[in-house]
């Protein structure tokens, strides 16, 4: 089962790519101002989670009147709401998961959201963005990543590790059992040549970020 978490930092005049994302999940789990973009593609949450200092009032009272399960945490907490969502998640599913709505322009929040997604790894997690999509992967859990991107396709691939091996195929710069220092500009902006493409770690843990075009969907 696919659970999709959804962030309170959708990129403006992208509501279409958002519907159509949250629409397909399994199972939608809000972290706080997330519900929000729930509600404004139509979709009611599973699960509703966080500190809620950023939802408007009486809208968190009025979806869990309407049975959705909310989990509330206090303001001050060491967790980011994004964590708490990811914790809920693994209590509840535990096959897949695909972040969304969760980079924002502070990058201490886009940050701590890229922290969160590594350590979703073993739920073969993805980040989904109108712009980007994002991989996690380490040498123990997810070590490889097949993809299928049209040629042309940026393809960037960044250590996370201080001693980390990666392959990449299918791409115009391959490489083999390569060492990568920790965010490299070695694996920036590489560009797909085949049809399909592969991510090996060898050692490691690495970020693979896919670009999109970003054309706002309506």
């Amino acid at each position: 089962m696919n659970a999709i978490i959804v962030g309170g930092s959708p990129v403006a005049g992208a509501e279409g790519f958002y519907r159509s994302l949250i629409l397909a999940a399994d199972t939608v789990v809000a972290a706080d101002g997330g519900g929000s973009v729930c509600f404004a593609v139509g979709r009611t949450p599973d699960v509703w989670i966080g500190d809620f200092d950023s939802v408007p009032a009486g809208l968190v009272e009025e979806a869990e009147h309407d049975g959705v399960t909310v989990l509330r945490h206090p303001v001050e907490k060491d967790a980011s709401d994004l964590d708490l969502a990811l914790d809920a998640v693994r209590e509840r599913w535990a096959a897949s998961v695909t972040f969304t709505a969760a980079f924002s322009d502070r990058l201490d929040h886009t940050l701590a959201s890229i922290g969160t997604l590594l350590r979703a790894v073993d739920l073969n997690a993805c980040a989904r963005e109108p712009g980007f999509t994002l991989y996690p992967l380490d040498a123990r859990s997810r070590p490889r990543l097949a993809l299928g991107e049209a040629p042309g396709t940026t393809i960037s691939v960044f250590a996370i590790d201080p001693h980390t091996t990666v392959s990449i195929h299918g791409v115009r710069y391959p490489l083999d059992a390569a060492r990568l220092a920790q965010f490299s500009s070695l694996g920036l902006s590489n560009v797909a040549a085949d049809r399909e493409q592969s991510v090996s770690v060898l050692a490691g843990r690495v970020l693979v970020v896919v670009g999109r075009e970003c054309v706002p969907a309506l």
